[in-house]
């Protein structure tokens, strides 16, 4: 019985695996290596709310459509974006249902809504309008205060001691976000309530209006920072 033929096909075969597996190996090493080097060197995210920093993500729940639901700040980003290509742009508020301010801007946002929001009146991109409550100003604050603030509802609180439904404006039809934590509040810290951001759409921070408080500055005007910002992308 011949078996010399068959033990040498049978040696150069577990050679041949073999070398497939150290190959495999090396190659694995490798590509771990120079993913690790690539990590490593890579410059970590400029976040912050200064004009050209990444904006902090926000994770909490938002009352939109009747409903809260969860909510993350990034899923609205494409951090991929570029330029030129089609997006949509995001405006931040941070108010404070009892914030004197606060009461007299929800006129104005409902203006800007009108006008660049989700089938706004402007022919330029739509803007995706947030809203994050915070509970700045005083202890008492509540989930039911902040949907009826943002609808206008029947509630004696707003305002300190105002009946929400008499806010001006018109009812806020895009997410408040539940921040009377203060969560995203340290986390951005911003100077006070209300605080307006817009973001490109890969969340980069394109206009911070703590920036442009000189009355002066042309883009102390949030309609006309967003309407500037939608057409250099353009």
């Amino acid at each position: 019985m011949q078996t010399t033929g068959l033990n040498t096909k049978s040696l150069a075969d577990d050679e041949n695996a073999d070398a497939r597996i150290n190959s495999f190996f090396t190659i694995s090493a490798i590509l771990t290596a120079v993913l690790i080097i690539v990590w490593t060197l890579a410059p970590p995210a400029d976040i912050g709310i200064d004009e050209g920093q990444l904006a902090p993500n926000i994770v909490s729940d938002a009352h939109v459509n009747g409903n809260w639901e969860d909510f993350r700040l990034y899923d609205y980003i494409n951090h991929t974006w570029t330029p030129g290509e089609q997006g949509t742009f995001i405006f931040l508020q941070f108010a404070d249902t009892d914030c004197s301010h606060c009461w007299s801007d929800a006129a104005q946002m409902t203006a800007l809504h009108s006008q660049f929001g989700i089938g706004g009146s402007s022919s330029l991109d739509d803007v995706e309008f947030i809203t994050i409550s915070v509970g700045m100003l005083a202890t008492d604050h509540s989930r039911a205060e902040t949907v009826a603030f943002q609808e206008k509802g029947d509630w004696d609180g707003c305002n300190r001691n105002s009946n929400c439904a008499s806010r001006g404006g018109e009812v806020h039809n895009w997410p408040y976000v539940d921040d009377l934590n203060l969560r995203a509040f340290n986390d951005y810290n911003p100077p006070g309530v209300p605080f307006h951001l817009m973001l490109s759409p890969d969340g980069i921070v394109v206009w911070n209006s703590a920036l442009h408080k000189d009355v002066s500055d042309p883009m102390h005007d949030p309609g006309v920072a967003i309407e500037y910002h939608l057409t250099e992308s353009a």
